[in-house]
Protein backbone atom coordinates (compact mmCIF):
# COMPACT_ATOMS: atom_id res chain seq x y z
CA UNK A 1 0.00 0.00 0.00
CA UNK A 2 1.39 3.39 -1.02
CA UNK A 3 0.24 5.39 2.01
CA UNK A 4 1.80 8.62 0.72
CA UNK A 5 -0.33 8.59 -2.44
CA UNK A 6 -3.46 7.87 -0.40
CA UNK A 7 -2.82 10.76 2.02
CA UNK A 8 -1.93 13.12 -0.84
CA UNK A 9 -5.25 12.43 -2.60
CA UNK A 10 -7.14 12.76 0.70
CA UNK A 11 -5.52 16.20 0.96
CA UNK A 12 -6.94 17.14 -2.45
CA UNK A 13 -10.37 15.99 -1.32
CA UNK A 14 -10.13 18.08 1.87
CA UNK A 15 -9.43 21.14 -0.29
CA UNK A 16 -12.48 20.22 -2.40
CA UNK A 17 -14.56 20.05 0.80
CA UNK A 18 -13.34 23.56 1.69
CA UNK A 19 -14.96 24.94 -1.48
CA UNK A 20 -18.15 22.96 -0.85
CA UNK A 21 -18.44 24.43 2.66
CA UNK A 22 -18.40 27.94 1.19
CA UNK A 23 -21.89 27.46 -0.31
CA UNK A 24 -23.78 27.31 3.01
CA UNK A 25 -21.50 30.13 4.20
CA UNK A 26 -22.87 32.30 1.38
CA UNK A 27 -26.37 31.56 2.67
CA UNK A 28 -25.20 32.61 6.14
CA UNK A 29 -24.25 36.00 4.71
CA UNK A 30 -27.78 36.44 3.37
CA UNK A 31 -29.39 35.19 6.60
CA UNK A 32 -27.60 37.45 9.07
CA UNK A 33 -24.03 38.11 8.07
CA UNK A 34 -20.73 36.55 9.05
CA UNK A 35 -21.18 37.42 12.70
CA UNK A 36 -23.70 34.70 13.48
CA UNK A 37 -22.70 31.50 15.35
CA UNK A 38 -23.68 29.42 12.31
CA UNK A 39 -21.46 31.46 9.99
CA UNK A 40 -18.61 31.13 12.48
CA UNK A 41 -19.09 27.36 12.55
CA UNK A 42 -18.85 27.10 8.77
CA UNK A 43 -15.80 29.37 8.65
CA UNK A 44 -14.00 27.23 11.24
CA UNK A 45 -14.98 24.02 9.43
CA UNK A 46 -13.85 25.39 6.06
CA UNK A 47 -10.56 26.60 7.55
CA UNK A 48 -9.85 23.22 9.13
CA UNK A 49 -10.62 21.45 5.84
CA UNK A 50 -8.37 23.79 3.89
CA UNK A 51 -5.55 23.61 6.43
CA UNK A 52 -5.65 19.82 6.61
CA UNK A 53 -5.79 19.57 2.82
CA UNK A 54 -2.80 21.86 2.28
CA UNK A 55 -0.80 20.08 5.00
CA UNK A 56 -1.39 16.67 3.40
CA UNK A 57 -0.62 18.01 -0.08
CA UNK A 58 2.68 19.52 1.02
CA UNK A 59 3.71 16.56 3.17
CA UNK A 60 3.06 13.71 0.73
CA UNK A 61 3.53 13.08 -2.97
CA UNK A 62 1.27 11.30 -5.45
CA UNK A 63 3.12 8.79 -7.61
CA UNK A 64 0.85 7.63 -10.41
CA UNK A 65 2.93 4.56 -11.27
CA UNK A 66 2.55 3.26 -7.71
CA UNK A 67 -1.21 3.81 -7.50
CA UNK A 68 -3.42 0.74 -7.96
CA UNK A 69 -6.71 -0.72 -6.82
CA UNK A 70 -5.55 -1.12 -3.21
CA UNK A 71 -4.75 2.58 -2.95
CA UNK A 72 -8.02 3.44 -4.72
CA UNK A 73 -10.06 1.47 -2.18
CA UNK A 74 -8.20 3.22 0.66
CA UNK A 75 -8.83 6.68 -0.84
CA UNK A 76 -12.51 5.98 -1.44
CA UNK A 77 -13.15 4.64 2.06
CA UNK A 78 -10.94 7.30 3.69
CA UNK A 79 -12.65 10.12 1.81
CA UNK A 80 -16.10 9.18 3.11
CA UNK A 81 -14.77 8.96 6.68
CA UNK A 82 -12.89 12.29 6.45
CA UNK A 83 -15.83 14.08 4.80
CA UNK A 84 -18.11 12.81 7.57
CA UNK A 85 -15.83 14.02 10.36
CA UNK A 86 -15.23 17.45 8.80
CA UNK A 87 -18.80 17.81 7.52
CA UNK A 88 -20.20 17.23 11.02
CA UNK A 89 -18.22 20.13 12.51
CA UNK A 90 -20.80 22.89 11.80
CA UNK A 91 -23.49 20.93 13.66
CA UNK A 92 -21.22 20.28 16.66
CA UNK A 93 -19.78 23.82 16.84
CA UNK A 94 -23.23 25.45 16.75
CA UNK A 95 -24.54 22.93 19.29
CA UNK A 96 -27.63 22.27 17.17
CA UNK A 97 -26.57 18.61 17.11
CA UNK A 98 -24.31 18.61 20.16
CA UNK A 99 -23.24 14.96 20.27
CA UNK A 100 -20.31 14.03 18.03
CA UNK A 101 -21.75 10.60 17.26
CA UNK A 102 -25.19 12.09 16.51
CA UNK A 103 -23.69 14.75 14.23
CA UNK A 104 -21.54 12.21 12.38
CA UNK A 105 -24.56 9.90 12.07
CA UNK A 106 -26.61 12.68 10.47
CA UNK A 107 -23.82 13.74 8.09
CA UNK A 108 -22.81 10.21 7.05
CA UNK A 109 -26.48 9.48 6.50
CA UNK A 110 -26.47 12.46 4.16
CA UNK A 111 -23.28 11.63 2.27
CA UNK A 112 -24.35 7.98 1.81
CA UNK A 113 -27.84 9.22 0.76
CA UNK A 114 -29.39 7.07 3.48
CA UNK A 115 -31.64 9.75 4.95
CA UNK A 116 -31.80 8.15 8.41
CA UNK A 117 -32.11 11.01 10.88
CA UNK A 118 -31.84 11.50 14.62
CA UNK A 119 -33.83 14.76 14.41
CA UNK A 120 -37.54 14.61 15.31
CA UNK A 121 -38.05 17.86 13.38
CA UNK A 122 -35.35 19.16 11.00
CA UNK A 123 -36.91 22.62 11.14
CA UNK A 124 -35.08 23.17 14.47
CA UNK A 125 -31.87 23.66 12.45
CA UNK A 126 -30.85 27.04 11.04
CA UNK A 127 -31.45 27.36 7.30
CA UNK A 128 -27.71 27.23 6.39
CA UNK A 129 -27.41 23.98 8.35
CA UNK A 130 -30.53 22.62 6.65
CA UNK A 131 -29.01 23.57 3.31
CA UNK A 132 -25.70 21.85 4.17
CA UNK A 133 -27.62 18.79 5.38
CA UNK A 134 -29.40 18.59 2.02
CA UNK A 135 -26.20 19.35 0.12
CA UNK A 136 -24.36 16.39 1.71
CA UNK A 137 -26.86 14.09 0.00
CA UNK A 138 -26.44 15.76 -3.36
CA UNK A 139 -22.65 15.46 -3.15
CA UNK A 140 -22.83 11.82 -2.10
CA UNK A 141 -25.46 10.92 -4.68
CA UNK A 142 -23.10 10.90 -7.64
CA UNK A 143 -20.09 10.28 -5.42
CA UNK A 144 -17.38 12.25 -3.63
CA UNK A 145 -14.56 10.67 -5.60
CA UNK A 146 -16.49 10.86 -8.89
CA UNK A 147 -16.75 14.62 -8.32
CA UNK A 148 -13.03 14.88 -7.66
CA UNK A 149 -12.22 12.86 -10.79
CA UNK A 150 -14.40 15.22 -12.82
CA UNK A 151 -13.00 18.55 -11.61
CA UNK A 152 -9.55 18.00 -10.08
CA UNK A 153 -6.33 17.71 -12.10
CA UNK A 154 -6.02 14.51 -14.13
CA UNK A 155 -4.94 11.45 -12.18
CA UNK A 156 -4.15 9.22 -15.15
CA UNK A 157 -4.86 5.55 -14.49
CA UNK A 158 -5.43 6.45 -10.84
CA UNK A 159 -8.68 8.19 -11.76
CA UNK A 160 -9.91 5.01 -13.43
CA UNK A 161 -9.17 2.96 -10.30
CA UNK A 162 -10.93 5.52 -8.09
CA UNK A 163 -14.00 5.69 -10.32
CA UNK A 164 -14.40 1.91 -10.44
CA UNK A 165 -13.94 1.63 -6.67
CA UNK A 166 -16.81 4.04 -5.91
CA UNK A 167 -19.43 3.71 -8.66
CA UNK A 168 -22.26 1.40 -7.51
CA UNK A 169 -23.19 -1.71 -9.46
CA UNK A 170 -21.52 -4.93 -10.59
CA UNK A 171 -19.73 -3.09 -13.42
CA UNK A 172 -18.79 0.54 -14.12
CA UNK A 173 -19.58 1.81 -17.61
CA UNK A 174 -17.33 4.21 -19.52
CA UNK A 175 -19.01 6.74 -21.79
CA UNK A 176 -15.71 8.05 -23.16
CA UNK A 177 -12.14 6.72 -23.54
CA UNK A 178 -10.98 8.86 -20.60
CA UNK A 179 -12.58 8.21 -17.23
CA UNK A 180 -12.44 11.94 -16.43
CA UNK A 181 -14.63 12.64 -19.47
CA UNK A 182 -17.10 9.99 -18.29
CA UNK A 183 -17.25 11.58 -14.83
CA UNK A 184 -17.82 15.03 -16.37
CA UNK A 185 -20.64 13.75 -18.57
CA UNK A 186 -22.39 12.08 -15.63
CA UNK A 187 -22.04 15.15 -13.41
CA UNK A 188 -23.30 17.40 -16.21
CA UNK A 189 -26.41 15.24 -16.55
CA UNK A 190 -26.77 15.24 -12.77
CA UNK A 191 -26.69 19.05 -12.76
CA UNK A 192 -29.27 19.24 -15.55
CA UNK A 193 -31.69 16.90 -13.75
CA UNK A 194 -31.16 18.91 -10.55
CA UNK A 195 -31.91 22.20 -12.31
CA UNK A 196 -34.99 20.76 -14.02
CA UNK A 197 -36.50 19.44 -10.80
CA UNK A 198 -35.78 22.70 -8.97
CA UNK A 199 -37.69 24.64 -11.63
CA UNK A 200 -40.58 22.14 -11.56
CA UNK A 201 -40.94 22.25 -7.76
CA UNK A 202 -40.75 26.04 -7.72
CA UNK A 203 -43.36 26.19 -10.48
CA UNK A 204 -45.86 24.07 -8.51
CA UNK A 205 -45.71 26.20 -5.38
CA UNK A 206 -42.65 25.32 -3.30
CA UNK A 207 -40.50 28.12 -1.94
CA UNK A 208 -37.05 28.42 -3.57
CA UNK A 209 -35.33 27.20 -0.38
CA UNK A 210 -37.58 24.14 -0.02
CA UNK A 211 -37.28 23.52 -3.75
CA UNK A 212 -33.49 23.31 -3.69
CA UNK A 213 -33.38 21.21 -0.51
CA UNK A 214 -35.95 18.70 -1.76
CA UNK A 215 -34.34 18.65 -5.18
CA UNK A 216 -30.95 17.78 -3.67
CA UNK A 217 -32.60 15.01 -1.66
CA UNK A 218 -34.61 13.63 -4.59
CA UNK A 219 -32.04 13.44 -7.38
CA UNK A 220 -29.58 11.94 -4.88
CA UNK A 221 -32.30 9.56 -3.58
CA UNK A 222 -31.39 10.78 -0.10
CA UNK A 223 -34.66 11.60 1.63
CA UNK A 224 -33.74 14.47 3.98
CA UNK A 225 -36.52 17.04 4.05
CA UNK A 226 -37.03 20.39 5.73
CA UNK A 227 -40.22 19.33 7.52
CA UNK A 228 -40.99 16.70 10.13
CA UNK A 229 -43.62 15.06 7.90
CA UNK A 230 -41.26 14.76 4.89
CA UNK A 231 -43.43 15.48 1.82
CA UNK A 232 -46.86 14.78 3.32
CA UNK A 233 -47.84 18.42 3.91
CA UNK A 234 -47.14 19.47 0.31
CA UNK A 235 -49.84 19.35 -2.34
CA UNK A 236 -50.51 16.63 -4.93
CA UNK A 237 -48.63 18.50 -7.69
CA UNK A 238 -45.43 18.57 -5.60
CA UNK A 239 -45.79 14.89 -4.75
CA UNK A 240 -46.23 13.85 -8.40
CA UNK A 241 -43.14 15.86 -9.38
CA UNK A 242 -41.16 14.13 -6.64
CA UNK A 243 -42.43 10.70 -7.76
CA UNK A 244 -41.29 11.39 -11.32
CA UNK A 245 -37.81 12.55 -10.35
CA UNK A 246 -37.34 9.76 -7.79
CA UNK A 247 -38.07 7.29 -10.58
CA UNK A 248 -35.62 9.05 -12.94
CA UNK A 249 -32.93 9.14 -10.24
CA UNK A 250 -33.31 5.38 -9.84
CA UNK A 251 -32.46 4.78 -13.50
CA UNK A 252 -28.97 3.98 -14.71
CA UNK A 253 -27.56 7.41 -15.59
CA UNK A 254 -25.92 5.97 -18.68
CA UNK A 255 -29.36 4.92 -19.94
CA UNK A 256 -30.76 8.31 -18.93
CA UNK A 257 -27.99 10.01 -20.91
CA UNK A 258 -28.85 7.88 -23.94
CA UNK A 259 -32.47 8.98 -23.63
CA UNK A 260 -31.44 12.65 -23.36
CA UNK A 261 -29.39 12.26 -26.54
CA UNK A 262 -32.41 10.81 -28.34
CA UNK A 263 -31.29 7.18 -28.22
CA UNK A 264 -34.54 6.01 -26.68
CA UNK A 265 -34.35 2.53 -28.17
CA UNK A 266 -31.14 1.76 -26.27
CA UNK A 267 -32.80 2.72 -22.98
CA UNK A 268 -36.12 1.02 -23.74
CA UNK A 269 -34.45 -2.26 -24.76
CA UNK A 270 -32.28 -2.37 -21.66
CA UNK A 271 -33.25 -5.36 -19.49
CA UNK A 272 -32.60 -3.62 -16.20
CA UNK A 273 -34.71 -0.59 -17.15
CA UNK A 274 -37.59 -2.86 -18.17
CA UNK A 275 -37.46 -4.92 -14.98
CA UNK A 276 -37.09 -1.79 -12.80
CA UNK A 277 -40.15 -0.22 -14.44
CA UNK A 278 -42.15 -3.45 -14.16
CA UNK A 279 -41.34 -3.78 -10.45
CA UNK A 280 -42.47 -0.18 -9.78
CA UNK A 281 -45.73 -0.57 -11.75
CA UNK A 282 -46.67 -4.02 -10.44
CA UNK A 283 -45.84 -3.20 -6.81
CA UNK A 284 -47.92 -0.01 -7.03
CA UNK A 285 -50.84 -1.92 -8.54
CA UNK A 286 -50.61 -4.57 -5.82
CA UNK A 287 -50.61 -1.89 -3.09
CA UNK A 288 -53.60 -0.08 -4.61
CA UNK A 289 -55.60 -3.32 -4.74
CA UNK A 290 -54.63 -4.29 -1.18
CA UNK A 291 -55.35 -0.83 0.25
CA UNK A 292 -58.65 -0.16 -1.49
CA UNK A 293 -61.44 -0.15 1.07
CA UNK A 294 -59.04 -0.36 4.03
CA UNK A 295 -59.94 1.93 6.96
CA UNK A 296 -57.82 5.04 7.26
CA UNK A 297 -56.90 5.15 3.57
CA UNK A 298 -57.67 8.28 1.49
CA UNK A 299 -60.97 8.43 -0.35
CA UNK A 300 -60.84 8.64 -4.10
CA UNK A 301 -58.75 6.82 -6.67
CA UNK A 302 -56.10 9.49 -7.32
CA UNK A 303 -55.00 10.01 -3.67
CA UNK A 304 -54.79 6.24 -3.18
CA UNK A 305 -52.69 5.74 -6.32
CA UNK A 306 -50.52 8.70 -5.38
CA UNK A 307 -49.79 7.39 -1.87
CA UNK A 308 -49.13 3.86 -3.15
CA UNK A 309 -46.90 4.92 -6.05
CA UNK A 310 -45.04 7.44 -3.89
CA UNK A 311 -44.26 4.83 -1.23
CA UNK A 312 -43.27 2.15 -3.75
CA UNK A 313 -40.99 4.41 -5.79
CA UNK A 314 -39.51 6.03 -2.66
CA UNK A 315 -38.52 2.69 -1.11
CA UNK A 316 -37.50 1.02 -4.39
CA UNK A 317 -35.15 3.89 -5.24
CA UNK A 318 -33.99 4.13 -1.59
CA UNK A 319 -35.06 7.80 -1.41
CA UNK A 320 -36.99 7.40 1.83
CA UNK A 321 -39.49 10.24 1.47
CA UNK A 322 -42.96 9.51 2.89
CA UNK A 323 -46.46 10.87 2.38
CA UNK A 324 -48.32 8.30 4.46
CA UNK A 325 -47.62 6.13 7.47
CA UNK A 326 -47.18 2.78 5.73
CA UNK A 327 -46.61 1.23 9.14
CA UNK A 328 -50.43 1.20 9.39
CA UNK A 329 -50.84 -0.70 6.11
CA UNK A 330 -51.89 -4.38 6.19
CA UNK A 331 -49.11 -6.57 7.53
CA UNK A 332 -48.84 -8.45 4.24
CA UNK A 333 -47.67 -5.28 2.49
CA UNK A 334 -44.78 -4.88 4.94
CA UNK A 335 -43.11 -7.91 3.37
CA UNK A 336 -43.47 -6.35 -0.07
CA UNK A 337 -41.95 -3.09 1.16
CA UNK A 338 -38.98 -4.94 2.67
CA UNK A 339 -38.41 -6.71 -0.66
CA UNK A 340 -38.43 -3.35 -2.43
CA UNK A 341 -35.86 -2.04 0.07
CA UNK A 342 -33.66 -5.05 -0.58
CA UNK A 343 -33.98 -4.92 -4.38
CA UNK A 344 -33.15 -1.25 -4.84
CA UNK A 345 -32.85 0.74 -8.05
CA UNK A 346 -30.70 0.34 -11.17
CA UNK A 347 -26.93 0.02 -11.14
CA UNK A 348 -25.23 3.28 -12.07
CA UNK A 349 -28.00 5.32 -10.43
CA UNK A 350 -27.95 7.29 -7.19
CA UNK A 351 -30.21 4.64 -5.62
CA UNK A 352 -29.16 2.05 -3.07
CA UNK A 353 -30.10 -1.55 -2.41
CA UNK A 354 -28.78 -4.68 -4.06
CA UNK A 355 -29.62 -3.23 -7.52
CA UNK A 356 -32.10 -4.63 -10.03
CA UNK A 357 -29.41 -6.00 -12.34
CA UNK A 358 -27.93 -8.14 -9.56
CA UNK A 359 -31.38 -9.58 -8.81
CA UNK A 360 -31.81 -10.37 -12.52
CA UNK A 361 -28.40 -12.06 -12.63
CA UNK A 362 -29.21 -14.07 -9.48
CA UNK A 363 -32.52 -15.31 -10.92
CA UNK A 364 -30.95 -16.24 -14.26
CA UNK A 365 -28.08 -18.01 -12.49
CA UNK A 366 -30.59 -20.03 -10.45
CA UNK A 367 -32.44 -21.02 -13.62
CA UNK A 368 -29.14 -22.07 -15.20
CA UNK A 369 -28.31 -24.34 -12.28
CA UNK A 370 -31.73 -26.02 -12.53
CA UNK A 371 -31.18 -26.63 -16.25
CA UNK A 372 -27.74 -28.06 -15.52
CA UNK A 373 -29.36 -30.70 -13.32
CA UNK A 374 -31.49 -31.76 -16.26
CA UNK A 375 -28.67 -31.58 -18.86
CA UNK A 376 -25.35 -32.02 -16.99
CA UNK A 377 -23.26 -32.04 -20.17
CA UNK A 378 -24.90 -29.06 -21.82
CA UNK A 379 -23.35 -25.57 -21.74
CA UNK A 380 -25.71 -22.89 -20.44
CA UNK A 381 -24.68 -19.23 -20.53
CA UNK A 382 -26.15 -16.54 -18.27
CA UNK A 383 -27.24 -13.66 -20.50
CA UNK A 384 -28.76 -10.29 -19.68
CA UNK A 385 -30.20 -9.01 -22.92
CA UNK A 386 -27.98 -10.01 -25.85
CA UNK A 387 -24.78 -9.98 -23.78
CA UNK A 388 -23.45 -13.17 -22.15
CA UNK A 389 -22.04 -12.64 -18.67
CA UNK A 390 -18.63 -13.88 -17.59
CA UNK A 391 -18.38 -16.39 -14.77
CA UNK A 392 -16.31 -13.81 -12.89
CA UNK A 393 -19.23 -11.35 -12.87
CA UNK A 394 -21.67 -14.11 -11.84
CA UNK A 395 -19.39 -15.15 -8.94
CA UNK A 396 -18.93 -11.51 -7.91
CA UNK A 397 -22.72 -11.06 -7.82
CA UNK A 398 -23.14 -14.22 -5.73
CA UNK A 399 -20.45 -12.98 -3.36
CA UNK A 400 -22.25 -9.65 -2.98
CA UNK A 401 -25.49 -11.37 -1.93
CA UNK A 402 -23.64 -13.62 0.54
CA UNK A 403 -21.95 -10.62 2.19
CA UNK A 404 -25.17 -8.58 2.15
CA UNK A 405 -27.25 -11.31 3.79
CA UNK A 406 -24.53 -12.17 6.31
CA UNK A 407 -24.22 -8.50 7.29
CA UNK A 408 -28.00 -8.16 7.52
CA UNK A 409 -28.34 -11.13 9.86
CA UNK A 410 -25.26 -10.34 11.97
CA UNK A 411 -26.08 -6.64 12.50
CA UNK A 412 -29.75 -7.42 13.21
CA UNK A 413 -28.78 -9.96 15.89
CA UNK A 414 -26.43 -7.44 17.50
CA UNK A 415 -29.17 -4.81 17.68
CA UNK A 416 -31.61 -7.35 19.10
CA UNK A 417 -29.00 -8.27 21.71
CA UNK A 418 -28.95 -4.57 22.66
CA UNK A 419 -32.67 -4.76 23.47
CA UNK A 420 -34.37 -3.59 20.28
CA UNK A 421 -37.30 -5.48 18.78
CA UNK A 422 -36.80 -7.85 15.88
CA UNK A 423 -38.80 -5.71 13.45
CA UNK A 424 -36.95 -2.55 14.46
CA UNK A 425 -33.52 -4.22 14.27
CA UNK A 426 -34.09 -5.99 10.95
CA UNK A 427 -35.68 -3.04 9.18
CA UNK A 428 -33.12 -0.55 10.56
CA UNK A 429 -30.24 -2.67 9.26
CA UNK A 430 -31.78 -3.33 5.85
CA UNK A 431 -32.63 0.38 5.64
CA UNK A 432 -29.03 1.40 6.37
CA UNK A 433 -27.44 -1.30 4.19
CA UNK A 434 -29.71 -0.25 1.32
CA UNK A 435 -29.32 3.49 2.14
CA UNK A 436 -33.05 4.12 2.50
CA UNK A 437 -33.71 5.84 5.84
CA UNK A 438 -37.12 4.85 7.22
CA UNK A 439 -37.92 1.25 8.08
CA UNK A 440 -40.61 -0.39 10.19
CA UNK A 441 -41.68 -0.41 13.84
CA UNK A 442 -39.29 1.77 15.90
CA UNK A 443 -37.73 3.31 12.78
CA UNK A 444 -40.94 3.59 10.80
CA UNK A 445 -42.03 6.60 8.73
CA UNK A 446 -43.29 8.48 11.80
CA UNK A 447 -40.18 7.71 13.90
CA UNK A 448 -36.42 8.35 13.74
CA UNK A 449 -33.12 6.88 14.93
CA UNK A 450 -32.70 8.99 18.08
CA UNK A 451 -33.68 6.08 20.36
CA UNK A 452 -30.52 4.11 19.47
CA UNK A 453 -27.55 4.55 21.79
CA UNK A 454 -24.08 5.57 20.59
CA UNK A 455 -22.87 2.00 19.99
CA UNK A 456 -25.92 1.10 17.92
CA UNK A 457 -25.55 4.30 15.89
CA UNK A 458 -21.90 3.48 15.15
CA UNK A 459 -22.95 0.02 13.97
CA UNK A 460 -25.64 1.49 11.71
CA UNK A 461 -23.14 4.06 10.39
CA UNK A 462 -20.85 1.20 9.43
CA UNK A 463 -23.83 -0.45 7.70
CA UNK A 464 -24.52 2.77 5.76
CA UNK A 465 -20.92 2.95 4.57
CA UNK A 466 -20.85 -0.75 3.66
CA UNK A 467 -24.06 -0.36 1.66
CA UNK A 468 -23.02 2.82 -0.16
CA UNK A 469 -19.59 1.46 -1.14
CA UNK A 470 -21.08 -2.00 -1.78
CA UNK A 471 -18.92 -3.89 0.72
CA UNK A 472 -15.86 -4.67 -1.38
CA UNK A 473 -14.22 -1.23 -1.16
CA UNK A 474 -14.17 -1.52 2.63
CA UNK A 475 -13.70 -5.25 3.16
CA UNK A 476 -10.71 -5.41 0.84
CA UNK A 477 -8.85 -3.14 3.27
CA UNK A 478 -9.23 -5.81 5.97
CA UNK A 479 -7.13 -8.23 3.92
CA UNK A 480 -3.39 -8.09 4.82
CA UNK A 481 -2.46 -8.43 1.14
CA UNK A 482 -3.92 -4.95 0.46
CA UNK A 483 -1.31 -3.37 2.77
CA UNK A 484 1.77 -5.08 1.37
CA UNK A 485 3.97 -3.14 -1.02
Amino acid sequence: MNIEAVLCLLGRLCILLFFLLLWPLLLCIGEGGLGTPTAHAFMVSAAVSLGLGIALQLSFEFEQERFGFGEAFAVVTGSWVVFTALGAMPFVITGQIPGIVDACFEVLSGFTTTGASILPDPAVLDRPLLFWRAMTQWIGGMGIVALSVAILPALGAGGNFLFQAEVPGPESEKLAPRIRSTAKMLWTLYLLVTALQFVCLWAVGMTPFDSICYTFATVATGGFGTRADSVASFGPAVQWVVILFMFLAGLNFVMLLNAVKGRFKIALKNTEVRVYTAIAVLATLFCVIALRGEPGQPEGFEPLVRDASFTVVSLLTSTGFVTTNYQLWPIGLHGLLLLLMFCGACAGSTGGGAKVIRCVIAVKTGVREVLRLLRPRAVFVVKVGPRPLTDQLVFKTAGFFVIYLFSLVAFSLILMAMGHSGATSFSAVISCLSNIGPGLDGVGPSSNYAAFDGTAKLLLMFAMLLGRLEFYSILVLLVPLAWRR
